[in-house]
């Protein structure tokens, strides 16, 4: 019975493990995993295995995993246009001012120990603003590129000092956003 009760909550600790999207609680479920394991290696009659997959697998790899977690964190920057659907990505960012723009955005956010993921979207400034899976929004209008960022970004505050000393002959604005999702332009 007993053994019934550890293997059955192996495969749901397994299959919670990878299926959430939250990274720390992943590793957190796979400790409890880890745990369990050991208990059943204790069921079998191998307490030398249990101890060394409790002490190894369960406490010192889970807390290896939340430490490096703790360091890493992606930062989404949305590019969108209103010229997608009829134009390739890459024809409206490679060797143009606004693709140096973003080259920059994600170098900048490389020295502050941030790893940038640009995404690429047609989708409606609105449908952005309401998923808020996006740290910074970049949008192209015409020769009108406005940057949306969190009021409560210091990040934000930080990139937007740089772009303007570096990129004053864009047309750029920026536009900060509160908790509730008004808009409070900046600049």
């Amino acid at each position: 019975m007993i053994e019934a009760i550890l293997l059955l909550l192996l495969i749901l600790l397994a299959i919670v493990a990878v299926e959430t999207q939250i990274l720390r609680m992943a590793v957190v479920f796979l400790g409890i995993f880890s745990l369990l394991l050991s208990f059943l290696y204790l069921y079998y009659g191998a307490p030398d295995v249990a101890i060394a997959e409790a002490v190894m697998a369960s406490g010192l790899v889970t807390l290896l995993y939340l430490t490096a977690l703790k360091r890493y964190r992606v930062y989404n920057i949305c590019f969108t246009n209103q010229m997608f659907r009829e134009v390739d990505d890459r024809y409206i960012v490679e060797g143009t001012r606004r693709g140096q723009l973003l080259h920059e955005v994600e170098q900048f956010c490389i020295s502050k120990e941030l790893e940038p993921q640009v995404v690429f979207t047609p989708e409606d400034l609105e449908t952005l603003m309401e998923t808020r899976k996006y740290d910074l929004i970049i949008r192209q209008e015409g020769d009108q590129l406005t940057i949306y960022g969190s009021q409560e970004n210091y990040f934000v505050d930080e990139l937007e000092m740089l772009l303007i000393l570096r990129y004053q002959d864009l047309n750029t604005r920026f536009m900060r956003y509160a908790e509730d999702g008004s808009f409070v332009e900046e600049s």
